[in-house]
């Protein structure tokens, strides 16, 4: 497992709770969009993840805890090494994420596959705070 917490100053950028992270105009891979299932040759998440994903999203105060908590590796803020790899991410704004991921760029985006609905998403990779994948 790696965790990793990033600790440079940030102007937050806003996620609306509930919404799915997108950017106007980059459109998502064919085939995929909002609520369109689990892709071809993606696993469903693993049950331990699940359980940490469900625990975590249910109160921002409880991520701001468990990520505070959370030993650090230096300052990241990009899911680095999850390429293709089941992640939780928790954003600067403690909005928490389980995400496939499919790309990620320390100076772009981090996209993949959000669970429950395996919608396609993007977000700016500076937005991460912290994250861990399996």
């Amino acid at each position: 497992m790696k965790n990793s917490r990033a600790f440079t100053p940030f102007a937050p950028f806003p996620i609306p709770p509930g919404s799915v992270p997108s950017t106007p105009g980059i459109q998502a891979p064919p085939g995929v969009g909002p609520g369109g299932g689990l892709p071809p040759g993606i696993t469903p998440p693993p049950p331990q993840l699940l359980g940490t994903f469900q625990q975590l999203s249910q109160s921002p105060a409880l991520a701001q805890n468990f990520v505070f908590q959370q030993p650090t590796q230096g300052a990241v803020s990009f899911a680095a090494g999850c390429q293709n790899r089941w992640t939780i991410i928790v954003t600067r704004t403690f909005n928490v994420f389980l995400m496939f991921v499919t790309s990620t760029n320390p100076f772009g985006f981090t996209q993949g596959f959000i669970f429950p609905t395996y919608s396609f998403g993007r977000f700016p990779s500076s937005v991460i705070l912290w994250y861990t994948c399996f």
